[in-house]
Formats: structure tokens, C-alpha cells, sequence
């Protein structure tokens, strides 16, 4: 993939009485223009989404509050969705690591974002949680 690099990363748990692991994952490095795309995608994806529900309830359901309000919440959550996925500077790839509680297998799920990626582990459920080292 475009700018996958190895990036040696810290993987814990979110208790933080345990040491962490320090380990070298592939790790996509997304550049500006990606970052500005991605954000604009979800960014249209979220306000489209409310309009369309907002057009939808004007036809179909005569209480006013409810599409009226769809509205301005699209215009306020679009900005608000686009400046988290903007945060985003990497997105891990689909690996396995050893579990830092358990020491069993776990798999990363494929596009987790930014640091620190967390995600729960298949086994003990401990939140595993991967911090650029």
C-alpha cells in the first residue's frame, strides 16, 4: 500500500501497571491530501445522510420539531465528523500481535486511526491500546 511504512509502536493495555511492548507494525501514513479527502468524504457522507432523513420527514411526518431539527444538526455534526477524521494522521493495517494481558493472538482490525488505536482483545477482553513508540 501507498506510504505503509514499518513504525515501531508501543502496545499496552489500558491499565498501564504492566510494561509495554515495543514492536514494529506496518503503520499507512496518510498525507495531506488524503487526510483532507477523507474527512471531506465522511464530512458529506453524515450531512447527506440527516439532509436526505430531514427531506424524508417533511413528507411524511407532520410534526415540525422533528425535521426542522435534522437540519441545522446535519450542518453542525458534518464539521464536527470531518475535524475527528482530519485528527487521523495514520490507519493501522489488519496484523496480529501477542496480546499484552493473555499473550494470545490478537488481530488489529484493518483501519483503526490515529494514536492511540485501541481495540478490545478477542480472549480476556482487555482494551489493547497501540501508542507511537
Amino acid at each position: 500500500m501507498k506510504n505503509t511504512r514499518e513504525t515501531p509502536v508501543r502496545v499496552g493495555i489500558m491499565e498501564r501497571k504492566r510494561p509495554e511492548l515495543v514492536t514494529m507494525l506496518p503503520i499507512r501514513h496518510l498525507s495531506l491530501f488524503e487526510r483532507l479527502l477523507r474527512a471531506g468524504k465522511r464530512s458529506l457522507i453524515v450531512m447527506g445522510t440527516l439532509l436526505m432523513l430531514g427531506n424524508a420527514a417533511v413528507l411524511m411526518i407532520p410534526i415540525p420539531h422533528f425535521h426542522l431539527c435534522l437540519f441545522p444538526l446535519a450542518f453542525v455534526l458534518g464539521p464536527i465528523i470531518a475535524i475527528m477524521s482530519w485528527r487521523d494522521r495514520v490507519l493501522c493495517s489488519q496484523t496480529e500481535l501477542p496480546c499484552p494481558r493473555c499473550q494470545k493472538t490478537v488481530t488489529i482490525p484493518e483501519g483503526i486511526g490515529g494514536w492511540p488505536a485501541r481495540f478490545n482483545c478477542d480472549s480476556c477482553a482487555a482494551m489493547v491500546e497501540l501508542n507511537e513508540a
